[in-house]
């Protein structure tokens, strides 16, 4: 016979797993969503951007590209592992985001903004902290699967 107390942790765990299992789920979806986001945004550099960016912003456009699939498809697969092995930690998650805005979005706006007309240079300077945001990301989940 079980007691009050054990019933309660009982819950308690298979709550937990629960929410891990949704928590994973989501982040799996949001992938999905971004890795459709890269394929419009391939298509519209390689037919509608070509002939109005110079080589080099296109070379900056595709490479915030780049590393946005390569990111997305790591957002998907992270999670995929969590929910296999019942582990989560929302550090890699977030700051694989968290890389995507600064590094991948800032270099897709920077190879842009003569064609949209923004006159400052801020987004050059947000690529780098998403590169180290991209870096913790990959850290966190080896340190998260570590304990496994």
């Amino acid at each position: 016979m079980t007691t009050s107390i054990e019933f309660f942790m009982i819950s308690l765990i298979s709550n937990k797993n629960r929410m891990n299992k949704l928590k994973t789920t989501i982040h799996i979806k949001v992938g999905a969503i971004l890795c459709a986001l890269y394929v419009a945004f391939g298509a519209f550099g390689a037919h509608g951007l070509k002939p109005l960016l110079t080589p080099s912003q296109l070379n900056t456009y595709e490479t915030g590209l780049r590393y946005m699939i390569i990111h997305c498809i790591a957002l998907i697969i992270i999670n995929l592992c969590y929910h296999t092995f019942k582990e989560y930690s929302k550090w890699p998650s977030f700051f694989i985001y968290l890389g995507v805005v600064l590094f991948s979005f800032s270099l897709m706006v920077h190879a842009l903004r003569d064609i949209i007309g923004l006159e400052i240079n801020v987004f050059a300077m947000l690529a780098p902290i998403g590169g180290l945001c991209f870096i913790a990301g990959w850290i966190s989940f080896l340190s998260s699967i570590r304990k496994l």
